[in-house]
């Protein structure tokens, strides 16, 4: 395990796109008349850290770039070590592979809930349709034996 540059994780990156919605979603307790203004101040100031936040990130970018001594630093990532011409136009930022790492890795995450709650969706189905059959064995696990 290692320890990595606070701000660009996946739970920092998770509540930034999180705070980031928050004001679509209110929308629709707007239309249906359940929105406050006490919400909105909630969403304001969750904007506000995000926003924070993402400004940190990059300050602390372009401080450590200016530490390390380059005016233009060669973003490292995969597209630069496939094909030098792709690698030109990705950001130049040495935090964009840790930032891209996150995003898979989020995704991924939010990947694995959305298939295990499709699995249990389908399971609670099957247990409950009526008319169902089930094996003894199944039955003897929903009994508890």
């Amino acid at each position: 395990m290692f320890a990595g540059l606070p701000g660009i994780g996946v739970g920092t990156l998770f509540y930034v796109l999180i705070a980031l919605w928050m004001p679509v979603r209110e929308i629709a307790f707007v239309v249906t008349g359940r929105s406050s203004w006490a919400r909105w101040r909630l969403i304001a100031t969750q904007l506000v850290f995000a926003a924070c936040i993402v400004a940190s990130v990059a300050a602390a970018d372009r401080l450590l770039v200016w530490m390390l001594g380059g005016n233009q630093p060669q973003a490292p990532g995969p597209a630069r070590w496939l094909n030098d011409e792709l690698g030109t136009r990705l950001p130049e930022s040495i935090l964009a592979a840790p930032i891209v790492a996150s995003v898979l890795l989020l995704c991924g995450v939010l990947l694995a809930v959305q298939v295990a709650r499709l699995v249990v969706t389908l399971a609670n189905r099957r247990l409950t349709t009526p008319g169902l059959q089930l094996n003894p064995k199944d039955r003897a696990v929903l009994d508890g034996n």
